[in-house]
């Protein structure tokens, strides 16, 4: 009997060895238990912190990238720049070779009266009679009759000019009298024209315009009109009709 109780005592010993042997394992630091469970806490904590950096980070990457396409910009922008020197160096060679002011020389101008409309309007016609391009500046000079002074104005027009090549034409509507108002008549008319930059140029002088065949003399009041230079005749047609409005 006293074999039997010792038998239990030393199995009951080993058993409690036993149990506190693996209690420490389990609290060891090492351990798998300890390894499996730090890791659904650390992860969560991990996710927590890190996202909002990588959501910045990928952020502070967008607006490197918008950086990125700034400088892109403004290269492009310098290579537009560049460009246009170069072509600036173009147009320095252009304008050596810029379109010449038209000369009296090379100039005719016709008359044609709108006899329909009480012929109060008149059309000047200038043709290149000359080899080479040349430009019309602003509108013609008119002048009636020997020693009169400079009286006819520009009248609401575009103001364009006209480059005109050899054969070819451009077009000054007229408004010569309104209806109502005192006329006197006139016989002849000269036409000079304006330069690039002065009213008249020195070179050009005035150009003798014939008076249409079917008239003798032109009336005009005190205040008329003429429309700037165009190559359109029906532009210079429709500018010289609207002038006169309802007079």
């Amino acid at each position: 009997m006293r074999t039997a109780h010792r038998g239990w005592k030393a199995h009951a010993l080993g058993a409690a060895a036993l149990t506190a042997l693996l209690s420490a394992t389990a609290c060891e630091p090492g351990g798998t238990n300890n390894g499996t469970g730090t890791t659904p806490s650390a992860t969560p904590s991990a996710t927590v912190s890190t996202q909002p950096g990588g959501e910045d980070t990928g952020s502070d990457g967008e607006n490197a990238g918008t950086g990125g396409e700034d400088t892109a910009t403004d290269d492009s922008s310098q290579d537009s720049g560049g460009g246009s020197g170069n072509s600036g160096g173009s147009g320095s060679t252009g304008g050596g070779t810029a379109t010449a002011t038209c000369r009296a020389a090379d100039i005719s101008i016709t008359t044609t009266l709108y006899a329909h409309d009480q012929a109060r309007h008149l059309l000047l016609t200038a043709t290149n009679t000359g080899n080479k391009e040349c430009a019309l500046y602003r509108y013609p000079v008119v002048r009636f009759d020997d020693g009169r002074e400079d009286q006819v104005g520009p009248m609401e027009s575009e103001m364009k000019g006209a480059t005109i090549g050899p054969g070819e034409k451009a077009y000054a509507g007229m408004l010569l009298f309104r209806i109502g108002v005192p006329t006197e008549a006139v016989e002849t008319m000269t036409v000079s024209l304006q330069g690039r930059v002065s009213n008249a140029d020195a070179d050009s002088g005035p150009i003798e315009a014939a008076l249409p065949d079917e008239a003798d003399f032109l009336n005009i009041d005190d205040n008329p009109l003429v429309s700037y230079w165009n190559i359109s005749r029906e532009k210079s047609e429709n500018y010289m009709f609207k002038a006169a409005g309802g007079n």
